[in-house]
C-alpha cells in the first residue's frame, strides 16, 4: 500500500476469521504507510476470502459490504465470482470437507503449512445452472443464518448446515476453469 501512503483502509488478516462462524469478527485500520507488507489484496463486495496458511483450519469468509474496497493479506486466496456462478454459492462450495480434505493433502511446510492460490483454484467443485446455485445458496444462506442467531438448537442446526451443503452439490468442475474476471494481486 505504498502507493498510497496517507490512505487509510481496513486490513482483514487470517486471524480476523473466526473458523467457528466462518465470517469476518474484526480488522485492523492502517495507514497504507504503516501497513503490514502483506495489506495487498483489494477486496469487494461478495468476494470470498480463502486462507492459505492452514487450510485445515477454515478461515473463510464472505465479504459483505462493509469489506468493499479494503485490503487482506497474502495469505488469502481471493474468490471473485462471474456471472456464471453465485459469490454465495462458491461461498458454501470450498466450505465441503471433501474440499478441505484435498488442500490438506496438498499443504506444504511444517510450521506454516500452507497451499497456494493455485491449489485453491485447482479444486473441483459442483457446478450446476446459475438458477440451482441460487436456490442452493438461499437455502444454506437461511440455515447459516439461523445458526448464527440460535443457541439452543445451535449443534441441530449445525448438523443440518452440514448435511445440506453435502447434498445439495453435484456436478465438478475446477475453480480455476471459471473465469473470475479481474485478478486480485
Amino acid at each position: 500500500m505504498t502507493k498510497t501512503p496517507d490512505i487509510q483502509f481496513k486490513y482483514i488478516d487470517v486471524s480476523s476469521i473466526s473458523n467457528e462462524s466462518l465470517k469476518i469478527i474484526g480488522s485492523t485500520t492502517y495507514k497504507g504507510s504503516e501497513a503490514p507488507s502483506r495489506a495487498r489484496k483489494v477486496v469487494k463486495v461478495n468476494d470470498v476470502l480463502f486462507a492459505t496458511v492452514r487450510p485445515t483450519l477454515k478461515r473463510i469468509a464472505y465479504a459483505g459490504n462493509e469489506f468493499d474496497g479494503e485490503v487482506c493479506s497474502t495469505a488469502f486466496c481471493v474468490l471473485r465470482s462471474v456471472s456464471t456462478l453465485s459469490s454465495r454459492y462458491l461461498y458454501y462450495c470450498v466450505q465441503r470437507d471433501s474440499f478441505i480434505e484435498s488442500l490438506g493433502k496438498l499443504q506444504r511446510g511444517a510450521s506454516y503449512p500452507a497451499v497456494t492460490d493455485g491449489n485453491v483454484k485447482d479444486q473441483l467443485i459442483p457446478f450446476p445452472m446459475l438458477d440451482e446455485q441460487g436456490e442452493i445458496a438461499n437455502t444454506l444462506w437461511d440455515i447459516d443464518n439461523k445458526i448464527n442467531h440460535e443457541t439452543v438448537k445451535n449443534n441441530v442446526l449445525k448438523d443440518l448446515f452440514k448435511s445440506m451443503l453435502q447434498l445439495l452439490m453435484t456436478g465438478e468442475v475446477r475453480v480455476k476453469d471459471i473465469d473470475f474476471g479481474e485478478a486480485c494481486e
